[in-house]
């Protein structure tokens, strides 16, 4: 059985230029203090598909031994000011060696609230263009 290990990472406002220029996401809520207090916000918040991305680096270790991803579900809960840290966590719910369904958790320090929850299905063994037909 893989351990995983839990994901921190603190957000910074280089990330999210970043993510904007490979996304083309360019909404200033994301960039421009200014902008996103005039939209009711306390400052920056990162791209809610950022925050889902670094959940990746959490599986990192599966995907490095040949689970592929064939089910992936979230909800987006709270946003995720920049220059605060979240921790990507999970919790297998089946881990076998040909299939691994895990819960996904994203904390950010200092909100009892997850801002991300979900769940991951993960197969190994079967050809990319396999995996349509594995639900």
């Amino acid at each position: 059985m893989t351990l995983l290990v839990p994901v921190v990472h603190r957000v910074t406002r280089s990330d999210l230029v970043r993510y904007a220029g490979a996304s083309e996401d360019f909404n200033p809520i994301h960039f421009d203090d200014d902008a996103a207090r005039y939209y009711g916000l306390d400052g920056v918040i990162a791209h809610g598909m950022f925050t889902m991305g670094l959940v990746t680096r959490f599986i990192e270790p599966l995907l490095n031994q040949g689970y592929r991803v064939s089910e992936w579900s979230n909800r987006f809960r709270a946003m995720v000011p920049v220059n605060r840290t979240i921790t990507i966590d999970g919790t297998a719910q089946e881990f076998t060696q040909k299939r691994v369904i895990l819960n996904i958790t994203v904390t950010l320090e200092d909100l009892p609230k997850p801002v991300l929850t979900g769940a991951i299905t993960m197969v190994r063994g079967l050809p990319l263009e396999d995996l349509a037909t594995t639900n």
